[in-house]
């Protein structure tokens, strides 16, 4: 069989990421089959197996591309290196809400972290937990920083902090996308305001 054009082969990979990456964030893993995917992308099988050949290197694309995601609206902007340490952590909420109304995360994506603990899925899994163990680590970074320039008070609660935060993050992903944008935001403020009056010097609440 003759390869498609170049550009109709890429909009095929996009149909099927595009698919894929929703249904999965709906369903998880074994929520989804490769009969639905291509059923809902308008391809046969073939031209999906032509782009990925099992259903965890599809899966795997997706959640690289939803970390991408999360690093694109937070992670990657806390970790610059001139980054206030206040507005870091402002900007993880605030970036929280920006990636909600993204158009991929329209149905949440809480789907991504129902992996299923087989062999087969055990490195889909491990993708997962070297993911929120990065993201814990900007998150602590940012923490010890601001707690050395006297800005947040954490004593011996960085490293617990560190990982409750991450696990906020994510567990608002799927509640707040059925919300308008300004009370996905009010709700977001409200969390950053608590923690700074819990853990925030005098006159580090940012203007949100």
């Amino acid at each position: 069989m003759a390869r498609k054009p170049a550009h109709e082969q890429f909009d095929t990979l996009r149909a099927i990421q595009d698919c894929a990456f929703d249904l999965f964030g709906r369903y998880g893993y074994d929520g989804v089959s490769i009969g639905t995917i291509s059923t809902a992308a308008k391809l046969s099988k073939g031209a999906l197996y032509w782009h990925f050949d099992s259903k965890e290197a599809l899966f795997l694309a997706c959640l690289k591309r939803l970390h991408s995601l999360f690093d694109t609206y937070i992670f990657d902007r806390m970790r610059e290196p001139d980054a206030d340490p206040v507005a870091a952590v402002a900007l993880l909420f605030q970036g929280t809400a920006q990636l909600l109304q993204d158009p991929l995360m329209r149905n949440g994506g809480a789907g991504y972290w129902l992996i299923p603990d087989s062999p087969e899925t055990a490195m889909l899994a491990a993708e997962q937990r070297a993911f929120e163990a990065r993201s814990a680590q900007t998150i602590r970074d940012v923490l010890a920083r601001g707690t050395a320039m006297g800005r947040f008070d954490l004593g011996d609660d960085l490293d617990d902090m560190s990982r409750a935060i991450i696990s906020v993050v994510v567990t608002v992903i799927l509640p707040l996308r059925d919300q308008s944008p300004d009370t996905a935001n009010r709700t977001l403020r409200v969390l950053t305001r608590t923690l700074f009056r819990a853990y925030g010097s005098k006159g580090s609440i940012p203007q949100l």
